[in-house]
């Protein structure tokens, strides 16, 4: 079992995850908000928030399945009072089993100021959907406000992340796991207290020292995310994935003394690379796997059996993008996984 000196420091936030629902009725009874669940991380938090909107994802911890699935199996009833999914998501068809209204938000093609514009026009949408007015009613100290919190979060998140890579030995994959969940499907202000305790514990810890490959993890949601600490038991670090239910909706901040804070919020949404089922390859490629070789990944491993249909269309040709630009992709399932990593460590000696 992977190495994980830190492992007690996590534990009360996964008994936090099975209060989820008992949780998130406080938050709404203390605060008055109304709360949205999100198939993934395809709206601002920040932005529904500073409309007393609490944006939240929907569980993927409950059998270790996406989270439409979840919802479809009853698990959002009474938690959510609305559930956003993006237009053309793979796995949305299960939430109609859910109870609550659904929302599609149709989330733009491309990046820059057009897409930009796009989205600001499906948030403010949205809104009107939830009854909470349009955009131009924004309050701007209120998003500010509000900008501070979720920056907060999401550092404190990265600075975790950030720390494992050079100290894989202080969590587990596992544990790792349990941290960005709760970061997902909790509100902020219930999660951070833990999450700075544990960073200034991690940082206080010695570096390994060990030699491993820097490796991305390319599959749907991380489910039982045992078969990562397998995958680096194997001989590799797991710095980056890109999954449904993984630490890239933790990369961005923002400067809340920019006095056009929302045009930059909206700006560096249409940057995201998100899911296959809602952004084509070639965007994805631009965005994300032409860069992973200048982040020192060297490996890519497709877990392919883990995958949604639209994540499996793309792993041919993402395969011959990262072979091109020096990066190495391996093909598994999560029954051999640990043996074709390791097979790989030892021919890269």
């Amino acid at each position: 079992m992977n190495r994980s000196a830190l492992s007690r420091f996590v534990l009360p936030l996964r008994a936090l995850l099975e209060q989820y629902a008992e949780l998130i009725a406080g938050h709404r009874e203390r605060t008055g908000a109304l709360v949205i669940g999100c198939t993934c991380d395809c709206v601002p938090p920040e932005v529904t928030a500073a409309f007393n909107a609490t944006a939240l994802r929907l569980p993927s911890f409950v059998g270790g399945a996406c989270g439409c699935d979840a919802a479809a199996a009853g698990v959002a009833r009474g938690v959510y009072d609305l559930i956003v999914v993006p237009k053309g998501c793979a796995s949305a068809a299960g939430l109609a089993g859910s109870g609550i209204p659904v929302h599609e938000l149709d989330l733009p093609h491309g990046w820059g100021e057009s897409a930009a514009t796009q989205m600001r026009e499906s948030v403010d949408g949205l809104l009107r959907a939830a009854g909470r007015g349009g955009i131009d009613c924004m309050d701007q100290a209120r998003l500010r406000e509000c900008t501070t919190r979720y920056n907060a979060l999401r550092r404190l998140v990265r600075g975790v992340a950030g720390v494992r890579r050079v100290k894989p030995a202080s969590l587990s994959c596992q544990d790792l796991a349990v941290i960005h969940e709760a970061a997902m499907v909790l509100p902020p202000d219930t999660v951070e207290p833990y999450l700075a305790d544990l960073l200034d514990v991690m940082n206080r810890e010695p570096e390994s020292g060990e030699g491993r490959v820097p490796a991305l993890v390319y599959q749907s949601f991380v489910g039982d995310s045992s078969l990562w600490d397998g995958i680096e038991e194997a001989g590799c670090v797991i710095v980056e994935d890109d999954s449904c239910s993984g630490r890239r909706q933790f990369e961005m901040s923002y400067s809340t003394e920019n006095p056009r804070l929302l045009d930059e919020i909206f700006d560096a949404y249409s940057y995201r690379p998100l899911c296959p089922s809602v952004r084509p390859l070639g965007e994805r490629v631009e965005l994300f796997y032409r860069m992973l070789k200048s982040q020192g990944i060297e490996l890519v491993v497709f877990v392919e059996d883990r995958c949604c249909p639209a994540r499996k269309r793309d792993i041919g040709m993402l395969r011959d993008v990262l072979m091109r630009s020096g990066v190495d992709p391996i093909l598994v399932t999560a029954e051999n996984a640990a043996d074709k990593v390791r097979e790989y460590v030892r021919r890269c000696g």
